[in-house]
């Protein structure tokens, strides 16, 4: 689908020293592959753990991605990178511990493939607004209704992931086959979706006139919210 605009930019914040977030922008033939990945484990482990997974991905599927459906292809290119990142945490004591988010995209003909490891999301707005579910801590009281989703937003627990690339030998990364036609598809770390609201995401989308403009009205927000994390975002639609 090489009909489709992209912007995407990433923000240190206002309050961290490192940007341990990595993005991915990529065409592939007809595809175009998106990633966000959000890096933990302190000092410059997390920028490492990030930057190496998609690096991981994107050669895995650059030589692959003719075999077998795209999910199939997608899931054994995450098993790949999450197996290099934990290898690097265990031989190099500066990086033990560390470990990503990960949200990609695969795009193709106003189809998207959504994979998700953690709370980093995948957006889909038009009319209405989607998003993918997070693995963390607060997510999980909320699906077990010892939380509600107002509650959420704010809980003091809200930074504990479930699942990421890299802290055990094996991950599942959850995946949605979804449609892109008269819809934005928005990646990002949770530097942005901490502070902005699906309503604040949906209405700054849909008043700017550019993509470009949203990515710097998105980043502009969570950074005058307080910018207390990294902040990614990744935007695509199809060309009018």
């Amino acid at each position: 689908m090489s009909d489709l605009e992209i912007c995407y930019k990433t923000d240190i914040g206002k309050k961290r020293v490192v940007n341990e977030d990595s993005l991915l922008v990529k065409q592939m033939g007809d595809l175009h592959l998106l990633a966000v990945a959000d890096g933990l484990g302190g000092h410059s482990a997390g920028e490492v753990a990030s930057r190496v997974a998609l690096v991981e991905i994107e050669e895995y599927l650059k030589t692959n991605l003719s075999e077998g459906n795209l999910q199939e292809v997608m899931e054994r290119a995450i098993t790949k990178a999450n197996r290099e990142v934990f290898l690097l945490s265990k031989e190099n004591s500066a990086y033990a511990g560390m470990c990503t988010t990960l949200v990609a995209a695969l795009v193709s003909n106003n189809k998207v493939l959504i994979a998700n490891v953690g709370d980093s999301r995948a957006y889909l707005i038009g009319n209405n607004i989607w998003h993918t579910t997070d693995h963390s801590l607060v997510q999980e009281l909320v699906a077990k209704k010892v939380l509600t989703e107002e509650e959420a937003i704010d809980h003091p627990q809200k930074n504990i992931v479930t699942r990421t690339l890299g802290a055990e030998t094996e991950v599942s990364a959850e995946f949605y086959n979804e449609e892109l036609s008269g819809k934005t598809l928005l990646l990002c770390s949770d530097g942005l979706t901490d502070l902005l609201r699906d309503q604040d995401i949906k209405e700054t989308i849909a008043t700017s006139l550019t993509l470009e403009e949203a990515c710097t009205k998105l980043i502009d927000l969570a950074n005058d919210r307080g910018g207390k994390d990294n902040i990614t975002v990744v935007l695509a639609r199809a060309k009018s």
